[in-house]
């Protein structure tokens, strides 16, 4: 079942998983941004997987992050989640943010 579903034009991949997070939410997200694709496994609030072109766990959640353009569509909660981290959202957009901001 397909809950929301847009484009990175107005809401950005970080404010999109903090509002999901924010809400307790369990659900999957699937992005995809050209050729690349990303998926997030969200499990009441903590980010419980997450790939991203070649990248697994927190780091295929920077990679996300990153992302200026793309589409997005979250589901369901899935169980097929890949075990590959436990996390809150605020700490992994923090981390994100300041990867950004040492690439400037």
């Amino acid at each position: 079942m397909s809950y929301l579903r847009g484009t990175f034009a107005l809401l950005s991949p970080a404010a999109l998983l903090q509002a999901l997070c924010q809400e307790q939410r369990s659900v999957y997200m699937v992005a995809q941004q050209g050729t690349a694709r990303a998926a997030v496994w969200i499990t009441e609030g903590l980010i419980v997987g997450a790939r991203c072109e070649e990248l697994d766990g927190p780091e295929a959640v920077y990679r996300l992050a990153s992302w200026n353009e793309g589409r997005f569509l979250v589901t369901t909660a899935r169980d097929d989640a890949p075990g590959t981290m436990v996390a809150t959202c605020e700490e992994l957009l923090l981390e994100a943010a300041r990867r950004r901001d040492e690439a400037w």
